[in-house]
């Protein structure tokens, strides 16, 4: 039966989940916090011993549905379409008591390489009815003609779970397993913890016990539901797949078996599902917890392993989301959880909220693979590369070169994310990375901070002993933390990015984060990031900023405690295009007036050494320079990082017995 469990804090959610309790939700009722469990009578006993107030509500019996359809009638609707030319339906496997898995298909009844595959799935979890409708909709809207393109293939399979779903509607209303007895007397497996990507990776994301509602089962794929479903991957391995739940109004895309695990196809799956700031799925049910559906990687949810999505985008590179539909509000006041109302308009609207992304998902199947990208670059250096490519990297900091040795992520399919494990010394302001994947692909980090020092930003408080590199990190829970002027000088396509942990929930969308970002020193502010969710660990998150001079920064927490530290700006080095004949030092600029200048020269062999004087002879900065680059930028900071005066200057480069000489001339605006 369902079950409100108060929350001393937001931490129980995880000693439920090592009980093996599916948290359906989280609602504030009266100033404190309830997670709604679904519990038989021995385990609201069991929640009492652990010292947690349970309120059981009602039982729920199982009605005649008006809207929903069972297993047979799910079975003669798609009979009725199979019939139509554009529609096929094959009988992928059994489930543990013999009825038929069906997957039906919309297209030309052959395979073809070039057509993808796109697959909707409903009735993972027996209670979920809305589920299986939404994927029965689906299939009836794109059997009609003119709905699916010739150089795509939808596949539907209704109902993974048949003998749950049958049980649901028979004995059981909030039945969620399949019916396979267990050793100890109880019955059935949570489907969607049976895959083998990670299954039993821990005893949080799933669970060990029998009885529970999160139970694994015995072994990986032990059940005949998961084999049929694997089976039918394996014949027809799909590009993009939406496996339906519910309900939390969430889109959610690998990983989800550990916090702070990043897929490396993080940009396409954000190019399909939107992001926080960009939904892709509106709610337009009345009294909705939220207005619009939350994308992001399924741990900041909670942990779950052995799932269908995470198993998919592994074993096939599958982009697979799970979409947790509605919000799970109200009818009269009173929260319906998982028994989504019988009622036909709700239903429609639901539907038709879903349908957008759905038919997006046909367009997903042809997103080109994202191109070679830093991730971050501090104090781990994290670069998405193309699968077989083997990127060389090298960074040059203080004008010395060295390689950048990177590991491949052996979690990753398709694109390739690879990190390099070392730190970065110091603060790397001015260090300029390359990917060794040709041109184009060299960035430079054109401010940095760790919280260290105070360094002009105000607002939140800096915490040590917890932090992502060094000693301090910022922490806010209610407030803001405010950026001096950052200058964006010398580099194209600006990118923030920087490490983060927060103490939130996907339940509770009023707790969160934003990243803000203003052009005209605090005038106005424009949101590039929201953060929400529970992420214990540090993770790294990223967002463009915009083509500017400068900009100022700005993070709002929201009621939720957020922890920020390795901030960095970086972008495309500029690489202006200075003709210099030999034996000529070249520059960008001269005078110079913006924050950054270049010199170039014809490339040669060996190291060498910059140096600017004063027209005294007094010594303002010196580097070293790998003389085969041929260009090397100055950020017009002394040997303290004091920015220098306006005035005369005289630049020095030292290449083995030669010297190239060259006046320069700084009248920056003030």
């Amino acid at each position: 039966m369902p079950t409100q469990v108060r929350l001393d804090s937001l931490g129980v959610l995880t000693q439920l989940a090592r009980q093996g309790f599916e948290v359906a939700g989280v609602e504030e009722i009266g100033g404190e916090l309830y997670a709604t469990i679904v519990a038989t009578r021995e385990q609201q006993l069991a929640l009492s011993g652990m010292g947690l107030q349970a309120s059981p509500g009602a039982p729920i019996e199982p009605a005649p549905a008006v809207t929903f359809r069972g297993y047979d009638a799910v079975l003669a609707a798609v009979d009725s379409l199979a019939g139509l030319g554009s529609v096929t339906v094959d009988t992928i496997g059994q489930s543990w008591e013999g009825r038929p898995i069906l997957a039906a298909k919309v297209g030309a009844p052959d395979d073809a390489p070039a057509r993808p595959n796109v697959l909707f799935m409903g009735g993972h979890h027996a209670r979920e009815w809305i589920s299986v409708e939404i994927a029965l909709r689906l299939l009836e809207h794109f059997a009609a003609p003119g709905n699916v393109p010739i150089t795509r293939d939808v596949w539907v399979i209704p109902v993974a779970n048949p003998d749950g779903l049958a049980f649901s509607f028979a004995t059981e209303r909030l039945w969620r397993k399949n019916r396979r007895p267990n050793v100890d007397g109880s019955v059935g497996v949570d489907l969607n913890r049976n895959y083998p990507a990670f299954w039993g990776y821990d005893d949080v994301g799933s669970s060990a016990v029998p009885q529970a509602e999160t139970f694994r089962g015995t072994t990986p794929a032990s059940e005949p539901e998961t084999q049929a479903i694997m089976g039918f991957h394996a014949s027809h391995p799909p590009a993009v797949a939406i496996s339906y739940h519910s309900y939390s109004d969430l889109i959610l895309y690998p990983y989800a078996h550990r916090a702070g695990a990043l897929a490396p196809d993080v940009a396409p799956f954000e190019a399909w599902a939107g992001t926080p700031l960009t939904p892709a799925i509106r709610d337009r049910l009345a009294n909705s917890a939220r207005v619009a559906y939350h994308s992001g990687a399924a741990w900041l949810l909670y942990a779950t392993n052995g799932d269908y999505a995470e198993w998919a985008y592994r074993a096939h590179g599958t982009l697979a989301v799970t979409v947790e539909v509605t919000a799970g509000c109200c009818v009269s006041g009173t929260s319906y959880g998982f028994v989504f109302p019988d009622d036909s308009a709700a239903v429609a609207t639901v539907f038709a909220d879903n349908l957008p992304f759905a038919q997006a998902a046909l367009d997903a199947a042809a997103l080109p693979p994202p191109p070679v990208a830093w991730e971050t670059l501090w104090p781990e250096a994290r670069l998405l590369a193309p699968a077989g490519a083997t990127p060389q990297p090298t960074v040059i900091e203080g004008g010395i070169t060295r390689p950048l040795a990177l590991a491949a992520d052996s979690l990753d399919r398709g694109t390739v994310t690879w990190r390099w494990s070392g730190t970065l010394d110091g603060t790397p302001v001015g260090l300029r990375a390359d990917a060794g994947l040709g041109a184009g692909r060299a960035v430079e980090i054109v401010y940095a901070h760790g919280a260290e020092t105070d360094a002009d930003w105000t607002g939140w408080t800096r915490e040590s002993g917890s932090a992502r590199e060094g000693e301090w990190a910022w922490m806010g829970t209610d407030d803001t933390l405010r950026s001096p002027v950052i200058s964006l000088g010398g580099v194209t396509r600006p990118r923030l990015a920087f490490w983060v942990r927060h103490d939130g929930s996907l339940f509770l969308p009023e707790r969160h984060a934003t990243v803000e970002v203003s052009t005209d020193d605090g005038a106005s502010w424009t949101p590039v990031l929201r953060l929400e969710g529970a992420a214990g660990t540090w993770y790294p998150v990223g967002a463009p900023l915009p083509e500017a001079p400068r900009v100022r920064l700005r993070l709002v927490a929201s009621d939720m405690t957020t922890r920020v530290d390795a901030l960095h700006v970086f972008g495309d080095l500029a690489s202006p295009d200075i003709t210099v004949a030999a034996g000529e030092l070249g520059v960008s600029e001269n005078p110079v007036r913006s924050s950054r200048v270049f010199f170039t020269w014809q490339p040669g062999s060996g190291e060498g050494r910059l140096s600017v004087f004063t027209l005294a002879g007094l010594l303002v900065y010196r580097a070293g320079v790998a003389v085969s680059d041929g260009l090397v930028a100055w950020d017009l900071t002394d040997l303290e990082g004091n920015l220098v005066g306006n005035g005369a200057y005289a630049v020095v480069l030292e290449r083995g017995s030669e010297i190239l000489r060259k006046r320069l001339f700084v009248a920056r605006s003030p």
